[in-house]
């Protein structure tokens, strides 16, 4: 028998508060064609994503605790210069060098014209901003522990739910790339799911998932970070009886390989004897 927690919550514009957590989104239009500009001299790139939500976020935060969590695009695009990545350049190069006539070799990197970014979110606390690599001590333990699915699948009304996006590019007409994040909130639980996907036709398939979960009452959150990555071969057979297959971002990434998981606890006693 499921024993129903009813953790005390209040709804609030673009979110929720619940226990010791504020949980809030921000959805708002793409950036105008000025703004780009600036991004792209902050940022010190060659372009941007077509569209870029620029003022998207989702933010859990908990004050008590002095924790803070957040999922944006600015941040998410700073990673593009902290991995290099030939991986798409290799797979197909009679692919690769027409597609990159498109950009009349203005992008050397395949990590930066697919907007490949390596984000898993971004950590404040103790007034320090820490995102991927940042990983101070105290703050985060590897586990074994699992998220656990079966609870996620239980039918338990939803509280607050939103699904926002950071940014997209049809890759000169060549793919898909996009990063979005979703969140969910019921009386005992937050999930939230970020994921990059990138789908370059006839090349490569890719997907890094981010997941965060967290039980209300629980001393930590647990962080599972998922990449899969195939060739786009291992796609293309499920199209001859259904084309829209190969536009379809959840079945190719219920079909790609995983390349590497990793699960880790962050964990709020951190901030308890600073």
């Amino acid at each position: 028998m499921t024993t129903t927690i009813n953790t005390p919550h209040k709804l609030i514009k673009n979110g929720i508060e619940i226990g010791d957590w504020v949980i809030h989104t921000s959805k708002n239009p793409i950036l105008k064609s000025t703004e780009k500009e600036e991004w792209e001299k902050e940022l010190v790139l060659n372009g941007l994503p077509e569209m870029v939500y620029g003022n998207n976020f989702i933010r859990l935060s908990n004050e008590k605790r002095d924790i803070t969590i957040v999922f944006n695009c600015m941040d998410a695009l700073k990673m593009l210069d902290k991995v290099a990545d030939q991986s798409i350049k290799v797979s197909s190069s009679k692919k690769w060098e027409e597609i990159n006539k498109g950009f009349e070799g203005q992008i050397e990197k395949s990590f930066e014209w697919t907007f490949s970014s390596p984000y898993t979110g971004t950590i404040l606390t103790r007034g320090h901003c820490y995102s991927n690599f940042e990983k101070p001590i105290g703050l985060f333990e590897n586990t074994t522990e699992k998220i656990d699915i079966e609870k996620l699948k239980r039918p338990d009304p939803i509280l607050f739910f939103d699904d926002v996006l950071l940014y997209e590019d049809e890759l000169a007409d060549n793919g898909s790339s996009m990063l979005s994040v979703k969140i969910r909130v019921n009386n005992e639980s937050v999930f939230l799911l970020s994921r990059f996907f990138l789908r370059v036709d006839d090349v490569i398939c890719r997907c890094l998932d981010t997941r965060i979960y967290h039980e209300f009452g629980k001393d930590y959150l647990l962080k599972e970070v998922t990449f899969k990555e195939s060739s786009f071969d291992i796609i293309k057979p499920y199209s001859e009886n259904d084309p829209t297959l190969l536009t379809d971002s959840n079945f190719i990434v219920s079909k790609l390989p995983i390349k590497s998981l990793t699960t880790e606890k962050i964990l709020l006693s951190y901030n308890d004897n600073k």
